[in-house]
């Protein structure tokens, strides 16, 4: 998949007051675990896409046996917030609507930040959520890379 073909399948849902980040932010990744058809060293997500416009972004991992350490989605949020030190949330999922740790934590974690962007990755099912809602219909690196042109305002030349 090219580039211009990420950029076209991305549907993008955006607050009214939805503005493109400008300082670094925390990319929360909720990674489900990966099947043999994937694997797990296939790159994926925003994160590393997002360090280019905007230096000094920041990013952790958390999967299921995270919100099961963490005593559930509320722990594991608390945990996300910590980790975040008050900067901005780019959460990152993955088929969120077959992971029910996945979905609550998502949800935990807009309730407490409202301004978090979600970048939705994989097959897009669940309804938009969050300031800025990107599905990406895809997760190759290249929708990755799409999404955060979204995210800086690189897309919109803002």
């Amino acid at each position: 998949m090219g580039l211009e073909a990420a950029r076209r399948a991305l549907r993008v849902t955006a607050s009214p007051s939805w503005e493109p980040l400008t300082e670094p932010p925390f990319v929360a990744s909720f990674t489900p675990t990966a099947n043999i058809a994937v694997g797990g060293e296939t790159p994926w997500g925003v994160a590393a896409e997002l360090t280019r416009p905007l230096p000094g972004t920041t990013a952790a991992t958390y999967g299921a046996d995270d919100a099961q350490t963490a005593g559930g989605a509320s722990g594991l949020v608390e945990r996300v917030l910590a980790d975040a030190a008050g900067r901005r949330i780019v959460a990152v999922v993955r088929d969120v609507h077959r992971h029910p740790w996945m979905a609550a934590a998502l949800d935990a974690l807009l309730a407490a930040r409202t301004e978090s962007v979600v970048v939705e990755m994989g097959v897009p099912q669940a309804p938009p959520a969050g300031a800025l809602h990107i599905a990406t219909h895809g997760a190759a690196r290249v929708c990755g890379r799409a999404a955060a042109e979204v995210v800086s305002g690189e897309a919109t030349g803002r």
